[in-house]
């Protein structure tokens, strides 16, 4: 009887590891299954924004009669952006791997871009923000890419980088409110454009990388702090629009209050359904010079320049207005 119990209880043991370890792989097995599709979905995005910045690589001046055209180094270099850009595919493989209705709608690319005090370790080929204090003295900064999840600590300076890949000009809006623990927020304000802002500043189009604050503002990036012991983020309204909103921009200092009735209306008119996902391995990525020349309107984005490091899908009709709530979290 002893030995038949031990063997009984033996088979129960082996029985429960087996179910152990299939439930392991099953769940290792789906989560293996969502991070590809998501990888996937990713690739199609940054897909889109290749091509759209490509189109500025290949626009040309118009060639004097009978110039035979040379070719397009953007193209020739197409093989080499597909393999070496981060999350990118074949336009071929790109297309297969997603449905069309994927894409029907907006895509829009944010980075937020953390900042510290230069350092000798930071690099001296890296590029630098300078910003003049009042007390005289230049501030030397580096930025350094973060995910959307990231808390940020109160005191910290954060810079936002905004890219649409849209063909026809657009404008960028970006309202600012602070949501409290219970849920509720305070007014929203209208922080960028502001009048600071150079003309132009917050015409959007394929390639062009639009900093919020503005380049050429006094004070480039913002100061995270709370205004109530209660406040967990500030929640920042991003609206991409075809024609100028009726809105009048506030200094830096005092930016303009709207009214959260206007603000509510335009979540529900330009809202939808929003997807988001992260460039792998982007964060910790240090500023390049050539998203530092693309902000101070020297070049546009081209192909194998550095893609957002988080890009947001909002369904709905291309070409409208769109909106996406892109919520900056402040730790405790």
């Amino acid at each position: 009887m002893i030995m038949r119990r031990n063997g009984k209880a033996m088979r129960d043991f082996i029985l429960s590891l087996f179910f152990i370890n299939l439930f392991a792989l099953s769940a290792l097995t789906a989560h293996s299954a969502q991070k590809q599709d998501d990888d996937d979905l990713r690739r199609v995005w940054n897909k889109k924004f290749v091509e759209e910045r490509q189109k500025n690589a290949n626009a040309q001046p118009a060639r004097p009669s009978g110039v035979k055209p040379a070719k397009s180094s953007a193209r020739m270099r197409t093989r080499e952006v597909e393999e070496n850009q981060p999350n990118s595919v074949p336009a071929a493989a790109a297309a297969a791997s997603s449905p069309a209705e994927r894409l029907d709608g907006e895509l829009i690319g944010v980075t937020f871009w953390q900042l510290a005090d230069a350092t000798a370790k930071a690099g001296r080929d890296k590029p630098r923000i300078m910003v003049q204090q009042p007390n005289g003295r230049v501030s030397r900064l580096v930025a350094e890419r973060v995910t959307a999840d990231t808390l940020f600590k109160t005191s910290q300076r954060v810079r936002i980088g905004v890219e649409v890949p849209r063909g026809k000009e657009s404008y960028l809006y970006v309202i600012d409110r602070e949501v409290y623990a219970d849920g509720t927020m305070s007014v929203p304000y209208l922080i960028f454009p502001s009048q600071t802002t150079p003309p132009g500043g917050n015409v959007a189009t394929s390639g062009k990388l639009i900093y919020v604050p503005a380049q050429g503002d006094p004070i480039p990036y913002f100061n995270i702090h709370r205004d109530r012991s209660d406040q967990v983020s500030e929640l920042l309204t991003i609206i991409v629009s075809p024609v100028p909103l009726d809105v009048r921009p506030g200094p830096p200092n005092a930016p303009t209050e709207l009214d959260p009735a206007l603000v509510a209306q335009w979540e529900r008119q330009w809202g939808g359904r929003t997807e988001r996902r992260e460039l792998r391995g982007g964060a910790g990525a240090k500023w390049t010079a050539k998203e530092k020349e693309a902000g101070e309107g020297k070049r546009k984005l081209l192909q194998n320049d550095p893609l957002p490091q988080t890009v947001y899908f909002v369904a709905g009709k291309r070409g409208d207005q769109t909106l996406v709530n892109v919520p900056l979290r402040i730790a405790p």
